[in-house]
């Protein structure tokens, strides 16, 4: 086991340090074809750069090399199926439209589940320089330093990082902000659901709360955020499944009451969003 997170290190800081590598130009290409200058901000927030990819193919070689027999799913390339109980969970450039447009928060996220539960997360931030990494049983550090999820325990104090997800349109999204405007300290957006999840697990915020999110962007850091000490559910309050859901990952001491705020608020996801994800329940 110990192994196989030093081989999720690995990949994840290969990746990363190409990525960092690529970041500091000027422009960006775009799906393999078009180009986006850091002045041309009206593409939509689904942005796949040629770095995604890159990145992608780097991660892939690497464990397929050495776990050959391993499922491995990524968002770039989707789920790759040789019948094991072990999954690699692969989002390559976790906040490519940050990327895109020059902002330094995007990050490399991989997850290892067993029979579909996570055992262990990486996340690296490359401008950061910060990594993240838990195994189950062992907790999480940073940087290699042991993080807890923070004691905050009433929402007048709490800072909540949140993200729209998948969902189709921002009006779930926009409830949800002015729901928790009128009850927490503040409420923000880093552009980063894999950041913003390791920043719940190293106490740096409260809570993240994001909408139909796949699981590549998150997998990584439930695990993260669990071995810390911290909650991670839905948005009804059911334990974090592989698939593409609502999700609410905290310190654990607001848990509830931010499920009583968004519950009051009628945001819920009673039609979720399938797709070829689903597919990894059955493996």
């Amino acid at each position: 086991m110990e192994f196989m997170v030093k081989t999720a290190v690995e990949a994840a800081t290969s990746a990363g340090e190409y990525l960092l590598k690529n970041f500091k130009r000027h422009q960006v290409e775009i799906g393999g074809n078009d180009t986006l200058s850091v002045g041309n901000r009206g593409l939509s927030k689904e942005i796949t750069s040629a770095n995604d990819n890159v990145a992608d193919r780097i991660i892939i070689d690497l464990i397929s090399d050495r776990y050959p027999d391993h499922n491995l799913l990524t968002e770039e390339t989707g789920l790759i199926d040789n019948g094991s109980p072990y999954t690699w969970i692969v989002d390559p450039l976790d906040g490519s439209s940050n990327f895109v447009n020059h902002n330094p928060f995007f990050a490399v996220s991989i997850c290892l589940a067993l029979e579909n539960v996570p055992i262990s997360g990486v996340i690296f931030s490359p401008y950061l320089q910060e990594i993240v990494v838990a195994r189950h049983g062992h907790g999480c550090t940073l940087n290699g330093r042991p993080v807890r999820v923070s004691t905050t325990s009433r929402l007048d104090k709490s800072y909540i990082v949140s993200c729209p997800g998948g969902d189709p349109d921002n009006h779930r999204f926009a409830r949800m902000g002015y729901t928790m405007l009128q009850t927490v300290k503040d409420f923000r957006m880093m552009g980063s659901a894999a950041i913003e999840a390791y920043m719940i697990a190293a106490g740096r915020a409260d809570a993240f709360i994001t909408l139909n999110i796949s699981p590549w962007d998150v997998a990584a850091g439930v695990i993260c955020v669990q071995e810390a000490g911290g909650s991670v559910t839905d948005l009804e309050g059911n334990p974090w499944q592989l698939d593409k859901s609502d999700l609410l990952m905290s310190n654990g001491l607001l848990h509830d009451a931010i499920l009583s705020e968004l519950g009051a608020a009628g945001i819920s996801q009673s039609n979720p969003i399938m797709s070829e994800t689903s597919v990894v329940r059955a493996l």
